[in-house]
C-alpha cells in the first residue's frame, strides 16, 4: 500500500499537466492523415543500394493502382540514429507515378526515406527503411 501511495505522490509531482493541446482536434487530423496514407502506395523499384552515389527509383500510386499525378514532393534521407546526415534531394519525374532521385550515401547501414507529399490538397509523410551495402 505504501508503494502505491508513493507512486501516486511522485507521479503527481512530476506530471506537468496536459500531454497535448486540443486532443480531439489532433485526433481528427491524425485520422485524416492516416486516411490519405491508406489511399497511397509508395514502392521502391530498385531494392539494393550501395554506399556512395546511387539512384533511387520509386512509384507513387493510389489504392486503385493509378499513378499519383502532379504531387508536390520533398525527399529526405536520414539515419535512424542521428540527424547529422539528414539530406534533402531533388526528385525527377520519369513518367506518371514513377520518380527518381540521385542520392549519395556516405555510410553503409540503415537509412530512412521520408517523402513529404502534398496531393489533392492533402499532406502526408510516406516512409521506408532501407539497408545500404558497403559495396
Amino acid at each position: 500500500l505504501s508503494a502505491v501511495i508513493g507512486s501516486i505522490i511522485v507521479g503527481r509531482s512530476v506530471f506537468e499537466g496536459k500531454v497535448i493541446d486540443k486532443p480531439y482536434e489532433t485526433g481528427l487530423r491524425y485520422d485524416e492523415i492516416e486516411k490519405v496514407r491508406s489511399e497511397l502506395r509508395f514502392e521502391l523499384v530498385n531494392k539494393k543500394f550501395h554506399k556512395g552515389e546511387t539512384e533511387i527509383i520509386f512509384l507513387l500510386t493510389d489504392s486503385m493502382g493509378k499513378p499519383v499525378i502532379e504531387p508536390h514532393l520533398n525527399f529526405i534521407l536520414s539515419r535512424p540514429s542521428t540527424s547529422k546526415y539528414d539530406r534533402g534531394y531533388q526528385v525527377s519525374f520519369i513518367e506518371p507515378g514513377k520518380y527518381k532521385v540521385k542520392v549519395d550515401f556516405p555510410l553503409y547501414g540503415y537509412w530512412d526515406i521520408k517523402i513529404y507529399l502534398t496531393w489533392n490538397w492533402k499532406s502526408v509523410i510516406l516512409e521506408k527503411r532501407i539497408y545500404v551495402n558497403e559495396h
